[in-house]
């Protein structure tokens, strides 16, 4: 019963705004938060093909290849001329003392086949040999 009173007064407040004059427009309020982020859309139709990106840099060499069949075997060729007599640069002393070379030859090497290192240009027991080579 208390329902039916409230009811009438709620009416009669509600009727009594729709008869008069809206007010002046009030300004904007601030912007609300932003909503949450939609679901993703539907894959496009793809574009057209992009032209041709530049060339790469040259690869690494390859693998040696296998070796070919063997050829045919050549002429015999011509016979060459005769050399000139060759010059012996080096000789070999032998003796129970020291050992000495010429004028125009360097004593390179002493060894003594009696065992012992040499001392100089002998050794201590006989023989001495020595390897003398021609200055240039």
């Amino acid at each position: 019963m208390r329902i039916f009173p409230m009811l009438v007064v709620g009416i009669a407040i509600s009727l009594a705004g729709c008869g008069r004059d809206p007010g002046p427009k009030g300004e904007p309020g601030p912007q609300g938060p932003a909503g949450a982020q939609g679901a993703q859309g539907v894959q496009g139709v793809p574009g057209a093909q992009g032209q041709a990106g530049a060339q790469g840099p040259q690869g690494a060499q390859g693998a040696q290849g296998a070796p070919g069949d063997k050829g045919e075997k050549g002429e015999k060729g011509d016979k060459g001329d005769k050399g000139a007599a060759g010059s012996v640069n080096i000789r070999a002393v032998q003796a129970d003392g020291p050992v000495s070379c010429e004028g125009s030859e360097t004593l390179v090497s002493v060894f003594c086949p009696g065992g012992g290192a040499p001392d100089g240009a002998k050794c201590g027991t006989a023989p001495t040999i020595g390897l003398c080579l021609q200055k240039p």
